[in-house]
C-alpha cells in the first residue's frame, strides 16, 4: 500500500439545476486507510435518478456543490491494509459517490467483482440496474412458480429484474414494444408481450386462466396504473419504481378494493430491503445472472469527461440505451 496522497479530475455539480451546472475540477484524494481501494475508472454509466437528485425533485436529496455519478466500473490500482480486493482486480458498482472521475476511492464492499463475460461498459451500464432489480425482488415475497408481470422488460432493470427473478423459479410475463420483445425473451420471460400490437390485459389473463398475476413491477407509473391495477389477482402486489410518463397517480382505496383488495406501494432507497454492507454482494450476484444470459447491453452515447453536460443532456433526451462516460479518454 502507498501513503502518498492522489489527484483526480472530477464531475461536480456546483448548484441545483439543469446540466450546465456541471464543472469539471481537479482535486486531491487522501491516502487510503483500512477497506478503501482506489479504482481507475474506465466507465461511468449514467441514470435518471441522478437528474432528478440534480433538480431537488428527488426524495434523497444531496446538498450542493457535490461531485457527480454514481455507477461505474474500474480496475483497482491499489488497496488500504484491510480492503480485500487485489490491485489490477476488475470491479464495478453503484452508490459511490463522486465516481464520475478519472479515479476514485471507494470501501472495497461495495464493490463487486466483474465477471469474465462482461466488459467495462456493461459493468457501468448493469450495476444499478442489478441493485435495484436485487431489491425489487425482496420487496413483495414471492415463491417459486409465481407469476409476475415486468413493465419495460427490455430496459436496463428490466432485463435484469426479468432474468434475476426467472432463476428463483419465478415464472415473468415481460411487456416491451416491437423487436425489443426479443430481448424480453433472451432475459428469461416465459412470454414477452409486444404491447404496441397485443391488449396487455388480455395477453396477461389469458397467460394466467384469467386470475392475474401476483405482482406487477412498473417503471412507467400514471400512465400503465390503472392497466396494472387489472394485471393484478386478488390480493397481488403492484411495484412502481419509476415515472417515466411523469407524475404519479392517485391512489383511491375504492379503486384497490374493486381491484381485488390488492397492495399499491413505491419502491425507492427507503425501503430498507438492502443494506449498505450487501450492496457490493448483491450487484455481483445480479452481475452473474446477467453474464451467464448473454444478455445485450445497448449503448446510446459515449462521451469524454470534458463533456459531462453533453453526456447529460443525452441522458434526459430518453436514449435508447445506456449513456456512458469514459473518464479517462482524451477529447475527440
Amino acid at each position: 500500500m502507498r501513503t502518498e496522497r492522489f489527484n483526480r479530475r472530477v464531475a461536480w455539480v456546483r448548484e441545483p439545476g439543469g446540466t450546465d451546472v456541471h464543472e469539471i475540477r481537479a482535486e486531491t484524494l487522501p491516502p487510503l486507510t483500512h477497506d478503501a481501494v482506489l479504482v481507475r475508472v474506465e466507465a461511468v454509466g449514467l441514470n435518471h435518478v441522478e437528474t432528478l437528485v440534480r433538480r431537488g425533485t428527488y426524495a434523497v436529496k444531496i446538498p450542493c456543490p457535490y461531485a457527480a455519478g454514481i455507477e461505474g466500473s474500474g480496475v483497482v490500482i491499489d488497496r488500504g491494509p484491510d480492503a480485500d480486493l487485489e490491485p489490477g482486480t476488475r470491479v464495478a458498482w453503484t452508490a459511490v459517490f463522486g465516481c464520475c472521475a478519472t479515479v476514485v476511492i471507494a470501501p472495497a464492499s461495495r464493490l463487486a467483482r466483474l465477471p469474465d463475460g462482461l466488459d467495462f461498459e456493461a459493468g457501468a451500464s448493469l450495476s444499478h440496474a442489478g441493485m435495484t432489480a436485487a431489491g425489487l425482488a425482496r420487496h413483495w415475497p414471492l415463491a417459486a412458480g409465481a407469476t409476475v408481470v415486468v413493465w419495460g422488460a427490455a430496459g436496463g432493470v428490466g432485463q435484469v429484474l426479468t432474468a434475476l427473478l426467472e432463476s428463483r423459479g419465478v415464472r415473468v410475463i415481460g411487456i416491451a414494444s416491437g423487436e425489443r420483445v426479443a430481448a424480453v425473451r433472451a432475459a428469461g420471460a416465459a412470454c414477452a408481450v409486444d404491447r404496441t400490437r397485443e391488449n396487455v390485459l388480455q395477453a396477461v389473463r389469458d397467460q394466467t386462466n384469467g386470475r392475474g398475476v401476483a405482482a406487477v413491477f412498473d417503471p412507467v407509473g400514471s400512465a400503465t396504473y390503472r392497466t396494472s391495477l387489472g394485471l393484478l389477482a386478488p390480493r397481488g402486489c403492484l411495484v412502481n419504481y419509476g415515472q417515466l410518463s411523469g407524475s404519479l397517480p392517485d391512489v383511491d382505496l375504492e379503486d384497490v378494493m374493486e381491484a381485488g383488495s390488492v397492495f399499491v406501494t413505491k419502491y425507492g432507497p427507503k425501503a430498507g430491503v438492502v443494506g449498505q454492507h450487501e450492496i457490493g454482494s448483491l450487484v455481483a450476484e445480479t452481475l452473474q445472472v446477467v453474464a451467464a444470459r448473454s444478455l445485450p447491453v445497448p449503448i446510446a452515447g459515449r462521451f469524454p469527461l470534458e463533456q459531462v453536460a453533453e453526456a447529460y443532456r443525452a441522458l434526459e433526451a430518453v436514449p435508447p440505451g445506456k449513456i456512458l462516460i469514459l473518464p479517462n479518454q482524451p477529447v475527440g
